[in-house]
Order: structure tokens, then C-alpha cells, then sequence
């Protein structure tokens, strides 16, 4: 008797669904595709915990009769392919014909659908078993609804994440479609919210601004280039306005959301040393190619493609980034890179907050310090004073650990103790001083708030709203005091008084960056605090080249001295370091 069998198709269809479907967003996506292949310019995509419960996606496409319907959700049946020279070809987003069985064999699968001329048909298949077929009346079109995904593979289930982390990966997928296709409208509603709703736009650059904000597209820069029948053009993010995480680029390759190697590569050559280490441009980016030229059969979910001319495509991506880099455009101006003294004068917090707050604690009329001192005519509030953060007993209120010497080149303090002199960077060592302190109130759940003379409302990206909104405790922990104000925009009333002279705007940007590329955030909360935490803290330390009076950075030396770990800055670099007695005697042969 044979050991080898032929398995049953139901079976076949639960191994194929393992290739195809790999979570709610892998639904979405492939019922998106079918959507637009049939030529709808009105998506609604609605789920219900993170598309575990329930997805349904709604459109005005051609619809189906009811023989197409039939064979719509049997294994590698399409519309889309013909012959085998069509593989060589493929202008539609779907071509294989197994993505509706495949769903259908691991969910509660409804299909509602009605062609020009034909009366409208609805199945019902649990599981890959068909268990109704009815006429039905409705509108041209089709409607598909995804119940309890995974509801016969418990296993697969099992490694489903967090709500939040399910939706985040449908709001990222939804976005990009949406990116593509500027004629065709897209809504996405989460549990009766509206994160995305899109109306028909007129080209790119209208899209772009209805997916980032206005503001935001407005501070990209357009470039396009055509080279030998390949055309690259996009919307390049300034370097000055560089984010913490890689997923605000989007790269289409013939209206196709991918991740290609080559591209990825020529985006960095283009950048190149104009990024910070860990910082990422903003980015749009669309590849237009000979159909020939590019293989999209190459990976289960058609997430890659390949390219029989990968040079060019290379050089020609990294010369049209380069493009835009290389204009006026790109040239920040001063605010956006440090603030003036009048505008620090003008604000209460942020650099000016965090140095004035030294500075009034250790006010001297003495003439010989003058020549130590920051001009102090700078009117505003001043916070309450920061609080030494962890006694361990080494410092006496009259002890210094580290007596001031002077600021060199305004960035960097030199001081001596017992066993030599110490050159501290005076912004990682306030940052670190900030951090820990910052820290040890959120802990408590006794953060000081400022709150703002008139609420800011902010305009987020679907994909940023909906970590806020999956963060908004943890947010509100750390003293930011906001809330929904209608589709993806919040109002932020309150602030952590630490950064109360930072841009609101600018600040959540970054932190939801840092919430954005946490893991397992809902597991793991302190490891996400400490993260914001240090962005935040980073946004309010005194920076360099900024000039400091002699008390104040005596002030910084012992709060520096006072916390737990003064040697490095939250981020790892180094705070200070010494030059011991004995190497600067050896240097000199005293010894």
C-alpha cells in the first residue's frame, strides 16, 4: 500500500490560505486588489478588531454574475490570465485566482455581488464548504465579508497580536493603496471610526496631502526623471525633517506597493551622508517600467518583484532622489534647526525653559562673572525648578562632585574633581539629567503639566492616529493632555512641562514614531515609556552652542552627578569623560 496519498482539497486549500493569508491585513489587501482590478473608484474597507472579528470591504466595481461568482472563489480560477505569455505581462494586481478560496477555506465567508444586467448573488462558504447560494437584490458592485478569520486553524490564530498591532498593519496597507491611486476613493472604518476617508483626487501631490497633512506635503519635494522607458518620480522628505522610523517611505513600482532591495539601496546612496545615524527621510516614490521588465511573480503575497534591468532602475531612482536634494528647496531655514535667542525668549520651555531655569536659580550680579553668563533679559515663566533625582548619598547640599572651570565653544563644559579634569557635553549629560527625572514622575504618575493658552489641533496620518489612539494612556501618563477632534485630527490642550517650550506638532510627531516601531508595546509598557521618554527628554535638553553662565553649569554638573548612571545620555553616547592627574603629568614628564 502506497505511503504517498493525494490530500483531500479542503485540505489543499487550508495549506494554500497559509500562503496567502497571513494576517487580517493580508485580507484587506487582496480583496483591495480585486476591487481595483474590477475598476471601483469607491472602496469602504470596515473591520472590527483589527480585522480578527470582522472585515468587510465594499465597492463599486463591475461586480460578478452569478457563474463568475461561482468560479470567483474556486482555487487558481481568474479573470485576469489567458495564456502563459500573459505571466510575462501583468498589468492587473492579482493574476494567480487563489486569494478568495484561500480566504474562504479559513474564515465565515460572505460574497454579495451584482453585474450590469444581472440580478445579484450572494454564498455563504464556512470554512471552504459552500453552505448557501441566494439571489439577491442590490446595487452594481460587490461587498465581501471575512468573519472570525482563523476560526478552524486555532494554531494560526494563536500568533494573531494585539488588536492594535493587527490595525496598524491594515491603517499601513489601506494608506499606500490609497497612495496609488489618487482617482478612486478609500474609507477605512475601525469599530464604527472612521480612520482614513480619502475623496477622489486630482493627481499625486493632492494624494500625498490628504495621506501626511498638507503641511507635511508641503514640505516635500516633487522631482521626476525618465531614463531608457523607465520614469521615477515621488515626493522626497527633507533631511532636517527626518523621522525615527523607516515605514514613512512608500515605494509603488507600476501602482504596486513593494519592498525592493535595489530601490531601498539607491534611497540610501541618494541621502547618503545627509541622514543621522537612525533617521530616515519621508519619501514617495513611483517606479514606472515596461511590464517586461519587471517579475511580480516572485513572492507568495507579490510583496517583491524583480528586474531584468536592476542598474538602471538603480541609478535612475538614485539620481531623481538626488534631484530634489540638491535644489534650494531642500536648505532648512534657521528656526527649523536651532531656535534664535529671540525665539527662546519668546517661549517658556524647551532649550530656553530648561536654561533659564538654571539661570534663575543662580542669578549673580557679580561683574568678574559676566563674561560666564547668557544675556538675561529673556521675559516668560519660569518652571518649577528640576529637583535633584536619586540621593545616593555621595553629595552633601554643600559638596560639588565636579568644580566648574569654564564652556568651551559653548557646547562643552570643563570642570575638575579629585582626580582630574572632566570635559562634559552639556547637552547629552541635561538630556540624561531630564531623562531620569522625567522618568521617575511618569512612574509616579506625577508629571507636571503645562497647559496650553490655546489647545493645538494636529493633523495625523491614518497610521499615526491609530497608534495614538492605541497609546492614549500611556500618553497621557506622560502629561500630553489630548483628544480625538473628528477623522485623524487630535487636540492637544496639556504638555509635559519639561518640553513645554517644543512644538507640540513636532514633539507627538516624534513620539508616535517611537510607538510606531516599539514592539509589542501593549506587553512590554515601560520599555515604550522609556523610548518616548527619551525623544522627549532629547527635545528639551540645552543644546550646543548655546552659552551658559557659570552657576548654571555648576547646577548641571551636580544635578549630572546625582543620577544613577551620569556616565552616558539615554541614547548611549557618552555624557562626559576625564583626563586623569596622572596623564596629564605624563604628558607634560612630570613623571
Amino acid at each position: 500500500m502506497s505511503r504517498i496519498k493525494r490530500l483531500p482539497e479542503h485540505l489543499i486549500d487550508r495549506i494554500a490560505a497559509g500562503e496567502v493569508v497571513e494576517r487580517p491585513a493580508s485580507v484587506v489587501k487582496e480583496l483591495l486588489e480585486n476591487s481595483l482590478d474590477a475598476g471601483a473608484t469607491d472602496v469602504r474597507v470596515e473591520i472590527k478588531h483589527g480585522g480578527k472579528s470582522s472585515i468587510v470591504v465594499d465597492d463599486d466595481g463591475c461586480g460578478m454574475s452569478a457563474d463568475d461568482a461561482r468560479l470567483a472563489v474556486a482555487r487558481h480560477a481568474t479573470s485576469k490570465l489567458a495564456s502563459d505569455a500573459d505571466l510575462d505581462r501583468i498589468e492587473t494586481y492579482g493574476f494567480r485566482g487563489e486569494a478568495l478560496s484561500s480566504i474562504a477555506a479559513v474564515s465565515v465567508f460572505r460574497l454579495r455581488t451584482q453585474s450590469e444586467g444581472f440580478a445579484g448573488t450572494e454564498l455563504v462558504i464556512r470554512g471552504g464548504e459552500l453552505e448557501s447560494e441566494r439571489e439577491v437584490a442590490g446595487h452594481r458592485g460587490t461587498r465581501i465579508e471575512v468573519q472570525r478569520l482563523f476560526f478552524n486553524v486555532p494554531a494560526r490564530r494563536k500568533f494573531l497580536r494585539a488588536d492594535s498591532t493587527e490595525l496598524a498593519h491594515v491603517v499601513r496597507l489601506v494608506t499606500r493603496t490609497a497612495l496609488a491611486r489618487p482617482p478612486a476613493r478609500f474609507r477605512l472604518e475601525h469599530g464604527g471610526q472612521t480612520l482614513l476617508d480619502t475623496p477622489v483626487a486630482e493627481g499625486f501631490a493632492e494624494r500625498v496631502a490628504q495621506i501626511i497633512g498638507r503641511e507635511r506635503a508641503r514640505k516635500m519635494i516633487p522631482f521626476e526623471l525618465e531614463s531608457d522607458g523607465l520614469r521615477v518620480h515621488g515626493f522626497a522628505g527633507r533631511p532636517v525633517d527626518s523621522l525615527p522610523r523607516r515605514d514613512s517611505q512608500h515605494v509603488f513600482v507600476n501602482g504596486r506597493s513593494v519592498s525592493d532591495r535595489t530601490i531601498q539601496h539607491a534611497i540610501n546612496s541618494a541621502y547618503g551622508e545627509t541622514m543621522p545615524r537612525g533617521r530616515y527621510p519621508a519619501l514617495v516614490l513611483f517606479l514606472e517600467a515596461d511590464l517586461e521588465l519587471v517579475d511580480v511573480n516572485v513572492h507568495p503575497q507579490k510583496r517583491e518583484v524583480r528586474f531584468s534591468a536592476g542598474r538602471q532602475v538603480h541609478e535612475t531612482t538614485r539620481l531623481a532622489i538626488r534631484s530634489a536634494l540638491q535644489g534650494a528647496a531642500v536648505v532648512p531655514t534657521l528656526t527649523e534647526l536651532r531656535p534664535s535667542g529671540e525665539d527662546v525668549a519668546g517661549r517658556a520651555g524647551g532649550v530656553g525653559e530648561a536654561t533659564l531655569s538654571y539661570l534663575e536659580r543662580h542669578r549673580e550680579s557679580s561683574a568678574g562673572d559676566a563674561a560666564w553668563r547668557v544675556a538675561e533679559s529673556r521675559p516668560g515663566s519660569i518652571a518649577r525648578p528640576a529637583t535633584p533625582l536619586l540621593d545616593r548619598g555621595e553629595l552633601r547640599d554643600e559638596e560639588s562632585a565636579a568644580t566648574t572651570l569654564g564652556q568651551y565653544l559653548e557646547s562643552y563644559i570643563v570642570a575638575q574633581d579629585r582626580e582630574g579634569i572632566l570635559l562634559v557635553d552639556q547637552h547629552a549629560a541635561h538630556e540624561r539629567v531630564l531623562f531620569e527625572k522625567y522618568l521617575a514622575d511618569a512612574d509616579d504618575d506625577t508629571v507636571e503639566i503645562q497647559t496650553l493658552m490655546f489647545p493645538q489641533t494636529i493633523e495625523l496620518s491614518a497610521e499615526e492616529c491609530s497608534w495614538l489612539l492605541a497609546e492614549l494612556d500611556e500618553f497621557r501618563r506622560l502629561g500630553f493632555h489630548i483628544e480625538p477632534f473628528g477623522g485623524t485630527t487630535v487636540r492637544v490642550s496639556a504638555i509635559p512641562a519639561i518640553v513645554s517650550g517644543s512644538d507640540p506638532s513636532e514633539l507627538i510627531g516624534e513620539l508616535l514614531g517611537q510607538a510606531g516601531t516599539a514592539t509589542s508595546a501593549k506587553r512590554d509598557t515601560h520599555a515604550l515609556r522609556r523610548r518616548m521618554i527619551t525623544t522627549a527628554a532629547c527635545h528639551a535638553a540645552i543644546k550646543v552652542n548655546y552659552p551658559l553662565s557659570r552657576p548654571a553649569m555648576q547646577r548641571l554638573l551636580d544635578d549630572l552627578f546625582r543620577v544613577e548612571n551620569p556616565s552616558t545620555c539615554p541614547h548611549g553616547r557618552p555624557a562626559l569623560f576625564r583626563l586623569s592627574l596622572d596623564e596629564i603629568e605624563r604628558a607634560f614628564r612630570r613623571r
